[in-house]
């Protein structure tokens, strides 16, 4: 199997979780955080489309896409189908991105600062571990999004 597979595959499960827990939300939930200090449920959302897009763009060889652009974008962060659309529209371009690599591309090192998240601590990574890291840290984020659902009395196990 090749990598791109692999790489679409992981995406795929891990927004069929997001979307498990998107269905579970609301827009009146989108300003609380469990505690002060946290990110909000709405702001956990944004973090996962905007860490995706400024991904892809580095992987691109765009320009930084900074987190003051990301924000000055979110015209309604108070709108759970507006997040959703951002959301949608952050993997699609994602897909396209990947669809447009060859296999020798996913394994070529990519060109990113060694200081971020997605290097591993490494002085480079393949194209496609910066892919999959966008898959972890949805993953991530998806787990708060559950705890907290949770923590509002939301279990997870009566899904």
């Amino acid at each position: 199997m090749d990598e791109r597979t692999l790489i679409v595959a992981r995406l795929n499960t891990v927004r069929k979780d997001l979307n498990d827990v998107l269905g579970r939300l609301n827009d009146k939930m989108l300003p609380w955080a469990p505690r002060e200090g946290m990110r909000s449920t709405g702001d956990q959302l944004v973090e996962i489309f905007g860490t995706e897009l400024q991904c892809v763009a580095k992987l691109k060889g765009e320009p930084e896409l900074s987190w003051a652009t990301i924000d000055t974008t979110v015209a309604e962060p108070d709108s759970l189908v507006y997040l959703r659309s951002r959301l949608e529209e952050s993997r699609a371009a994602t897909l396209v991105y990947i669809e447009s690599l060859t296999e020798a591309q996913i394994k070529a090192p990519a060109i990113i600062p060694p200081d971020w998240f997605e290097s591993m601590g490494l002085p480079q990574v393949p194209v496609g571990e910066v892919l999959r890291w966008i898959a972890q840290h949805e993953w991530y984020h998806t787990g708060q999004l559950v705890s907290y659902l949770w923590f509002r009395g939301d279990n997870p196990y009566a899904w």
